[in-house]
């Protein structure tokens, strides 16, 4: 036995290319900008939660409804078209399923936690959006 191969262990691990891969500068202060798989979905859905409908230029259905109903009553109504909307931007990726969802108001705040499953990969996360009522830059 070679002096270089005495006490080495040759592990066969292989390693597998991320599903996605995708560009993101947000709370990225230097490189690298990258994200892959389940935080890219994640933060996909997100960009989309971020975004009022209707603002993106070329894409007018790109975003989400729950900026209008901000200073509504939170009643059954407004809870059912939130969840309705929040139901539309997660089944408008197709690289995730939801799974349950819940809205709740609290500390001037509407709130939507998720618990979604990423494909191809058959895993549960946790997606929490919060929708400011005190947020100055939304409006």
């Amino acid at each position: 036995m070679a002096s270089n191969q005495r006490g080495l262990v040759q592990k066969n691990i292989i390693t597998r290319a991320p599903y996605f891969v995708g560009f993101n500068t947000v709370g990225q202060s230097s490189p690298p900008y990258s994200l892959t798989n389940v935080e890219l979905v994640k933060r996909d859905i997100n960009n989309q939660f971020a975004t009022p409908m209707g603002s993106r230029l070329m894409l007018p259905s790109f975003g989400t409804h729950i900026y209008n109903f901000l200073f509504d009553p939170f009643d059954e109504y407004t809870k059912n078209a939130i969840i309705e909307d929040a139901v539309r931007v997660v089944q408008s990726d197709p690289r995730v399923s939801l799974v349950s969802i819940n809205v709740y108001q609290q500390d001037q705040a509407l709130n939507i936690a998720m618990v979604l499953l990423f494909q191809p990969e058959a895993v549960t996360d946790n997606l929490f959006v919060s929708f400011s009522l005190n947020d100055k830059d939304t409006f």
